[in-house]
């Protein structure tokens, strides 16, 4: 089963919960924190009072109270960036140094690589009409989670948090993703918007999972993150740089550590 989180505090979060509820035929099983838990087919939908970014573990307590074990746990959220770009946008969670927003320092949470690629893919082709960006961004933020995770958002500011075809596109996207046969890719450098591995997602046969900006890089120097990195990828075989957004010599020298995992850099050029 999949668990959607809406926030109560999140504006664009309830105008997904608002479309989600409008266009399928859910059910009330119950409630959680005075507010009403539903049911459709595969999914339970849960609001929560606050933000999403503080609330670890929300998908063993949600568990317990159910009694339902979750597959993988979607959490709808408006995105909020200085540009005010109008963007649509999917993402993994997780902390690869400080916990500045949420989560644990240096933990990240497992990916859910088929589904959020895909959930990408629906936005892509659904939002044809409408003027926003699409792109994934790179892993960043909480919360904490043991189960599989991944953020689905409408942005990049209040004047966009309300959008009703955005809503509708995403509530679309979040109960139409299904899971991909792609081979699973983590991914490393660029920039926080990942252009590269957007493109990588849209064009090839291939599913990404957690993915590192250039800023977080200095961070995989460390083995233990590596490690993390890939394990909660689902120890994927394959890692794809955005090789020109760095020093070749840091490129070359993370090459050689995602090796010593077993984990081949790969080219666009190789997957299809």
């Amino acid at each position: 089963m999949r668990l959607i989180i809406t926030s109560q505090e999140d504006v664009a979060s309830m105008n997904i919960r608002k479309h989600l509820l409008d266009g399928w035929d859910w059910r009330a099983v119950g409630t959680f924190e005075d507010n009403p838990v539903f049911e459709h087919g595969g999914f339970l939908m849960a609001t929560i009072p606050e933000i999403h970014l503080d609330r670890d573990d929300v998908d063993k307590e949600l568990e317990a109270h159910t009694g339902k074990n979750f597959e993988v746990v979607v959490f709808a959220s408006r995105h909020k960036a200085e540009s005010k770009i109008p963007t649509l946008t999917v993402h993994p969670i997780g902390n690869y140094s400080v916990a500045e927003f949420g989560g644990r320092d240096g933990k990240l949470v497992p990916s859910s690589p088929h589904l959020m690629t895909d959930s990408l893919r629906k936005i892509k082709e659904l939002s044809t009409e409408l003027d926003f960006m699409v792109s994934f961004e790179v892993t960043h933020h909480g919360p904490f989670l043991e189960t599989p995770s991944y953020f689905i958002e409408i942005g990049s500011d209040i004047t966009f948090w309300d959008h009703g075809e955005a809503a509708d596109v995403i509530a679309k996207a979040i109960m139409e993703a299904r899971e991909t046969k792609g081979e699973v890719v983590t991914c490393a450098g660029g920039g926080h918007y990942a252009p590269r591995f957007t493109d990588l997602a849209l064009g090839s046969p291939v599913s990404i999972s957690h993915m590192a900006a250039n800023y977080a890089l200095d961070s995989l120097y460390d083995e233990r993150i590596m490690g993390e990195m890939i394990e909660k990828s689902g120890n994927p075989r394959l890692v794809y740089f955005h090789r020109k957004s760095m020093p070749k010599k840091k490129y070359r020298e993370l090459k050689e550590k995602f090796a010593g995992f077993g984990v081949e850099a790969v080219r666009s050029h190789d997957i299809g």
